[in-house]
């Protein structure tokens, strides 16, 4: 087979593996049940990636286990030991319009699950343990669209995710709400 011709094939078999992955996506769009989910946002702009917004999904982790293996644990000045943060490997679902996790450790495999942490020690009222961060998803923007941020005191972001039987949530679509309005944003 002459140079060009191989040239070809590996282009056309490039092509296919993409199409094969954006027609995955969308009938999991089609498919999979969505949801809104109130998101924190963080880090907005890496270079080597283009313009996006790196979102972590807020859940509810009250259910979660809080044992040994689950807690990071540090010792203070004192000599006390501390709770500094909490994780866990999970599993997210979409239940009565709510996305919420269900603990993962045992489940193989690993590639389904996501991580979700919990600063602070909500037994100590650091942090409400219905507010933790799910591991991030990235949400690609247009260059020429207005960023939303930084936004207002009242104002928080919420996305429309597609919530796929393994792996993690996929973005849609951002919204913010305010004063309990709710205004889709349009990033075109």
């Amino acid at each position: 087979m002459k140079p060009r011709a191989r040239a070809i094939v590996l282009v056309v078999i490039q092509c296919l593996l993409v199409s094969s992955i954006a027609a995955k996506y969308l009938y999991e769009r089609a498919t999979c049940p969505r949801v809104w989910v109130r998101v924190a946002q963080y880090d907005p702009n890496l270079p080597m990636r283009g313009r996006y917004l790196g979102l972590s999904p807020i859940v509810d982790a009250c259910t979660l286990p809080h044992d040994k293996e689950s807690a990071y644990r540090w010792t203070d000045k004192e000599g006390y030991e501390r709770i500094g943060s909490w994780h866990w490997r999970v599993r997210t679902y979409a239940r009565g319009g709510k996305l919420v996790v269900e603990d993962a450790r045992n489940v193989l495999p690993h590639t389904g699950t996501q991580t979700i942490w919990l600063n602070g020690d909500p037994a100590n009222g650091d942090t409400a343990c219905d507010h933790a961060r799910l591991s991030a998803v990235d949400f690609f923007i247009p260059d020429t669209a207005q960023s939303p941020f930084p936004l207002k005191k009242d104002q928080e972001l919420w996305t429309e995710v597609t919530v796929p039987p393994l792996g993690p949530p996929r973005p849609i679509q951002l919204a913010i709400s305010s004063n309990g309005g709710w205004k889709p944003l349009k990033l075109d």
